[in-house]
């Protein structure tokens, strides 16, 4: 599993983050810092460990960044939505990951050279002489 790393700025610019986070917690930061806080790096780094089941994955982003003070309404479900909804829209976006992961991985495989056709007898001679 990939993660990519965010440049997340507080505070008027006094304060910054520069750590690796999983794809789909990318539009909740992007919801708690507002437009330009959060900045892609297009750096990412491989993080041991499976893709989170949804309702596991919803509840501890809702967990990790909390709720609006106002409202009450959690973060992550304002971000993604309340109930199946919610639940639908993270699973798109963790399979999207995957894919992207697999994409990634599948660029990075080494290409095996073509393998070519000898004789019993060219390989013999080679070995004798």
């Amino acid at each position: 599993m990939r993660y990519e790393r965010v440049k997340i700025t507080r505070d008027a610019g006094v304060t910054v983050h520069n750590r690796p986070v999983a794809p789909w917690e990318i539009p909740v930061l992007e919801f708690l810092f507002d437009e330009g806080n959060v900045e892609r790096l297009n750096v990412f780094e491989e993080v041991a460990g499976e893709y989170p089941v949804v309702t596991k994955e919803i509840e501890r982003l809702v967990k990790c960044y909390g709720s609006d003070p106002k409202s009450g309404i959690p973060y992550a479900i304002s971000v993604y939505g309340n109930g199946k909804v919610g639940e639908r829209a993270l699973h798109r976006m963790i399979e999207d990951a995957k894919s992207e992961d697999e994409a990634a991985l599948a660029e990075k495989a080494p290409i095996p050279a073509p393998a070519t056709k000898r004789s019993r007898k060219a390989v013999s001679d080679s070995l004798l002489g």
